[in-house]
């Protein structure tokens, strides 16, 4: 009877592994809290890691120098120091090979910085996006998926009805990728035209957890539940 309870137990524990497996999550961002560059004293144009793009994006310290603003006290923590600034219609991105049907999730921390807010109609948002092998949208080229929108996906976003100087809490998730995915990007982009400037930090980026088959869920709690009925039989 013991044995037949450890054997139980086991199969319980693996179960366990396997649904931890399934749902475990890991960054895929370098450079995820732009504390890669030191923009001691000032700014640092773009960030290392990182394709920026649009000329106005910069790493900058939120202590020191002309860019500094302060990083302590708002809802949502950032990271160390320094943090990713925008303005104009710019932005940066990381690039990763992505195959048809895989889902991706983002988030990062974002500001509505009050020295230089959001002005109007711009905003802050991070977007995934999927491309083919020749770099064109995917779901637009011969053979894939055509709905519209299928290819790009926007966050939350920050405006100029957000609240200066707090971060908030930006996330972004997919559909399956389109059938001729080839490269998926995260983007953090600024459509500041109107004016002003924002901030980004503390950046995750990964595939979507596999939802976990209600059978699966109850074969291991069967099994744990097994495992403990025989132990107490024992």
């Amino acid at each position: 009877m013991k044995i037949k309870g450890k054997a139980a137990g086991s199969f319980a524990a693996i179960a366990g592994v396997l649904l931890f497996a399934v749902n475990a999550h890991a960054n895929l961002l370098t450079n995820a809290g732009f504390d890669a560059d030191d923009a001691s004293g000032g700014d640092v144009f773009g960030a290392a890691g990182w394709s920026a793009f649009g000329g106005g994006t910069f790493t900058t310290d939120g202590i020191n120098g002309p860019g500094a603003f302060p990083n302590c006290c708002s809802p949502v923590p950032n990271s160390v120091n320094n943090s990713f600034k925008v303005y104009s219609t710019s932005g940066a991105f990381q690039s990763f090979a992505a195959t048809a049907g895989e889902s991706y999730v983002g988030t990062a921390v974002g500001q509505n910085y009050g020295g230089d807010p959001i002005l109007n109609v711009s905003d802050i948002r991070i977007q995934i996006a999927f491309f083919d092998d020749q770099g064109a949208p995917a779901g637009i080229a011969a053979g894939g998926n055509v709905a519209e929108g299928f290819n790009l996906f926007n966050s939350n976003l920050i405006t100029a009805n957000s609240p200066i100087d707090q971060w908030l809490e930006l996330g972004v998730g997919t559909a399956p990728a389109p059938d001729n995915t080839a490269e998926v990007r995260f983007i953090v982009l600024g459509l500041l035209g109107s004016g002003g400037a924002g901030f980004f930090d503390d950046a995750t980026f990964d595939l979507a957890p596999i939802p976990v088959p209600a059978a699966v869920w109850l074969f291991g709690s069967a099994l744990g539940l097994l495992g403990w009925m025989r132990r107490k039989v024992a």
